[in-house]
C-alpha cells in the first residue's frame, strides 16, 4: 500500500536529533511524528514530544 504524507509546514523543524525531516506523518496528544531516513536509506519515524511532556523524567525513561 502506498502511503502519502503531508509536507513539512513552515513552523515544522527541518532536522530533529540529527535526522533530516522529509514529511509530517501525523500528530496527536503527545506530539508530532515525522518521516526521515537512515544514512543507509531505511525509512524511520521521528517523534517530537510536546514541550510540556519533554521535561517529565518518567517519560524520558521510556
Amino acid at each position: 500500500m502506498d502511503q502519502v504524507f503531508n509536507p513539512l509546514g513552515d513552523d515544522d523543524p527541518q532536522t530533529l536529533g540529527g535526522y533530516a525531516l522529509r514529511a509530517r506523518v501525523g500528530a496527536g496528544g503527545m506530539g508530532q511524528v515525522f518521516l526521515s531516513f537512515t544514512p543507509g536509506g531505511r525509512p524511520v519515524a521521528v517523534k517530537m514530544v510536546r514541550a510540556e511532556f519533554a521535561g517529565d523524567p518518567a517519560l524520558r525513561q521510556l
